[in-house]
């Protein structure tokens, strides 16, 4: 009895202790390695939710453990969440810049966002670290920039309340070099009002970085009125985040008016398979002495349930006082609502088709539907 005080002293001190820190220790020891297998277990099995779970959980005792930062970075890879990956595997080049793991890992999700620039630092990074290195080696060929050659034709037409039927053909050829630029020529034929009228347009693109796109264009239609005799475009866009702010700037000049446009937007792209946005119109009008302001707006949608189908769908509200060829007179006084849509479908590795249709309804009991139907190849 007498040793008995001693062992109650010595319970209460080292009681709590093993309260509080016995199951952290005994996790430290083998908890780490255990749900490690246990983690890598459902990734093999494609489990990814969880995987990232268990990877987690390894985190909250231990948040600097590499290899759980590791697995926890390829799982949100593998789920798609590839900005999540690149952050997470920033956290262990915070610790080692020289983890090839996470140089690669990291360079694929910035491939898989499309940013081949970001990705092709990381790629170097690593390769200089590790030059013969069989994954990068497997990945270069992603990151050259391929040079492609497009060619569409496609068959359109009009239906009018107000008019007779008006039908054309179209074609067109481009030249890409992906996430660098791009330029073509369009030629279009067209039969409309009673009369035939032949419209060229010259176009172009350029990344001068990642995130940064520049267009323009230029079109003419001499000895015609159904299109303008010469006009402009140009557009800039910038990606921020998920957000992608445009605007673009349209000249056209017809024999019997001038009109200039512009289309600021704003598009917001939550998931990769998802694109949504709009903008305002401003246009003004000129002709003889006569100037007139006329405002509108846009909205679009933009949905890819698989990777070679696009599918999206647009509503335009639109104010105009001038429409080119029509008779007795062009100048003509309307607000419309525009929706349209469409569909891109690539198959067979370099075919692709497209529809468009377009339905404008106006308020002087006017209405004007458009078919686009075309088909092309990518050499």
């Amino acid at each position: 009895m007498r040793y008995f005080p001693a062992f109650l002293l010595l319970f209460l001190v080292l009681g709590p202790w093993s309260i509080v820190y016995g199951p952290s220790s005994a996790f430290a020891v083998s908890g780490p390695q255990k749900t490690m297998k246990q983690a890598e277990a459902k990734e093999q099995d494609g489990d990814y939710e969880g995987a990232q779970a268990l990877y987690e959980s390894i985190l909250k005792h231990h948040p600097d453990y590499a290899p759980a930062i590791s697995g926890l970075a390829q799982v949100k890879y593998w789920q798609g969440d590839y900005q999540g990956a690149i952050d997470t595997y920033a956290k262990i080049l915070k610790i080692d810049s020289g983890d090839i793991g996470a140089l690669i890992g990291t360079g694929k999700a910035y491939l898989a966002l499309g940013k081949q620039r970001k990705a092709q630092e990381f790629f170097n990074r690593a390769e200089k670290l590790e030059p013969e290195d069989e994954e990068i080696e497997a990945i270069k060929p992603q990151l050259e920039k391929k040079t492609r050659l497009e060619l569409n034709v496609g068959y359109l037409t009009q239906k009018m309340n107000y008019a007779s039927q008006a039908q054309g053909e179209y074609q067109e050829v481009r030249i890409v070099k992906e996430k660098t630029f791009s330029a073509g020529v369009n030629t279009l034929f067209i039969e409309k009002f009673d009369r035939e009228a032949f419209n060229t347009r010259l176009f172009g693109s350029w990344n001068p970085f990642e995130e940064t796109r520049i267009s323009g264009g230029l079109n003419f239609a001499p000895k015609t009125d159904l299109y303008a005799e010469i006009g402009g475009q140009f557009g800039l866009a910038q990606d921020l985040w998920k957000l992608t702010a445009e605007v673009n700037y349209d000249f056209e000049g017809y024999a019997q008016a001038t009109t200039n446009t512009i289309r600021p937007g704003l598009f917001y792209q939550p998931f990769e398979f998802l694109k949504l946005g709009g903008g305002y119109e401003y246009q003004n009008l000129r002709f003889a002495n006569v100037r007139r302001n006329l405002n509108g707006g846009f909205f679009e949608a933009r949905v890819l349930p698989m990777q070679n189908l696009a599918i999206y769908a647009t509503y335009a509200y639109i104010q105009r006082g001038f429409e080119a060829g029509r008779r007795p007179s062009p100048y003509i006084n309307y607000t419309a609502n525009v929706g349209g849509g469409g569909l891109i479908y690539d198959f067979l590795g370099g075919y692709r088709l497209r529809f468009d249709m377009t339905y404008e309804k106006r308020n002087i009991n006017e209405y004007q539907a458009t078919y686009n139907l075309s088909a092309g190849y990518l050499f």
